[in-house]
C-alpha cells in the first residue's frame, strides 16, 4: 500500500532487526555463502570450519571481515587488471549451474511465514566493478574514455545475468522485495558524481528496477555510505526506498527535498540502551512519531554498533510506533 501511494494501516518496519521483511539469500548462491549470510531454511552453517575465504561468483575469493558483518575482496591481484579485455579474465555466472530445487526445498518452511519475502543480491554494479579491478582503478575506468566503453560492455551483461536471477527467483519463490547491494558513499561523500553515476550505472540498474516493477517486486537500493547527493540517480533509476545511515545523511533534509518524488527513505529509531525504561522508550517512539508520522516513509531499527543498542528495546519502540500509526492512519482516506 505505502508504495502504490496509499495509506498503510501502519508504519512498516525494514531493515536487519525485527522486520516485516523475510530476508532471503540461499546458499545457492555463492555470493550468499561467501559472505556468510546463507539467511534461508537449510541447516545451520557452521562459518568457523567453513574459513574466513570463501568464494564468490566470477571466482573472487572473499574475505569476511567480522566487525563490518560482510566479505570485502582478498587484497592481492585484481581479477581484471584491464576493464576493456574483461571477457579474457571472467566469464558470466551460469544461472543453469544452480541448484534451484534445492533452494525450494530447502526454503518451503522458512518462507510460510507472512512476512514480505525480501531477495538480497550481494553485489551491484559499482561493487562488483570494484570487486573484480580494486577501488581506485575501478573509480578511474567510469571516468576514462579508454575504458569506459569496457565498462558498459561489462555493466551490460551483469545487469541481463541479474535480471535473469530474479525472473527465475519469482518463478519459484514468491519474491515480493530485492534488497540490491550497491554502496556509493564513502564517510566523507560520493565515489564518484552524480553525472558520472547516471552516465555509467543508472541504465544498468534501470533495468533492473523496470523487471522488478513489471514482476511486482519492490526494489530497495541498499547503499552504506554518505550518498545523499546521489539521489536524483536512485530516482531515475527506480529504486522504490533507500535506508540512508543516520550518522552521515541528512535524513530531515532528504524527506523535505524529495516528498513529491517517487522514493521513499527509512528513517531510524532513537539509539535504545539498557538503561532505558520501557516508558523512556515509548515517549521516544512519542516524539519519533509526532515528527515522521505524516511523512511517507518507514520505520528501521538503528543498529549502529558503535552506539552500543540494546537489541531487547527494540520492540518497545516498534510497538508503540506501530500503535500510535495504526490509531493515526484508521480514519485517512
Amino acid at each position: 500500500m505505502l508504495f502504490r501511494g496509499e495509506t498503510p494501516y501502519w508504519i512498516p518496519v525494514c531493515g536487519w532487526v525485527g522486520a516485516e521483511t523475510n530476508m532471503f539469500r540461499p546458499r545457492q548462491h555463492p555470493d550468499n555463502y561467501a559472505n556468510h549470510q546463507a539467511f534461508d531454511g537449510g541447516e545451520c552453517i557452521d562459518f568457523r570450519k567453513a574459513g574466513n575465504i570463501l568464494t564468490g561468483w566470477f571466482g573472487l575469493e572473499l574475505q569476511w571481515e567480522e566487525n563490518v558483518c560482510g566479505a570485502t575482496i582478498k587484497p592481492g591481484a585484481p581479477k581484471v587488471p584491464d576493464i576493456n579485455r574483461w571477457e579474457d579474465y571472467i566469464s558470466m555466472p551460469d544461472l543453469d549451474e544452480m541448484d534451484w530445487e534445492g533452494i525450494v526445498n530447502d526454503n518451503k518452511e522458512y518462507l510460510a511465514d507472512d512476512r514480505l519475502i525480501q531477495l538480497g543480491i550481494q553485489f551491484g554494479m559499482w561493487e562488483r566493478l570494484m570487486n573484480l579491478m580494486g577501488a581506485a582503478e575501478a573509480a578511474m575506468a567510469l571516468v576514462d574514455e579508454d575504458q569506459q566503453e569496457g565498462v558498459h560492455r561489462f555493466f551490460d551483461k551483469l545487469a541481463d545475468v541479474y535480471v535473469d536471477y530474479i525472473r527465475r527467483m519469482k518463478k519459484i519463490i514468491n519474491v515480493e522485495s530485492v534488497f540490491f547491494h550497491d554502496d556509493w558513499g564513502t564517510s566523507t561523500g560520493p565515489f564518484f558524481s552524480l553525472d558520472t553515476c547516471r552516465e555509467m550505472i543508472v541504465p544498468y540498474i534501470k533495468r533492473i528496477t523496470d523487471v522488478c516493477h513489471e514482476l511486482g517486486i519492490i526494489f530497495e537500493h541498499h547503499s552504506c555510505g554518505k550518498a545523499e547527493r546521489l539521489i536524483p540517480a536512485m530516482i531515475e533509476e527506480g529504486d522504490d526506498y533507500w535506508y540512508p545511515q543516520p550518522s552521515l545523511n541528512d535524513i530531515d533534509a532528504m524527506i523535505e527535498t524529495y516528498h513529491d518524488a517517487p522514493i521513499t527513505f527509512a528513517v531510524a529509531s532513537p539509539v535504545l540502551t539498557s538503561d532505558m525504561t520501557d516508558e523512556d522508550i515509548r515517549a521516544l517512539a512519542q516524539k519519533w512519531f509526532e515528527k515522521y508520522g505524516d511523512k511517507r516513509i518507514l520505520l528501521t531499527m538503528n543498529v549502529d554498533p558503535i552506539a552500543e543498542n540494546d537489541l531487547s528495546k527494540f520492540p518497545v519502540f516498534a510497538d508503540k510506533v506501530y500503535e500510535l500509526s495504526r490509531i493515526a492512519y484508521q480514519n485517512v482516506e
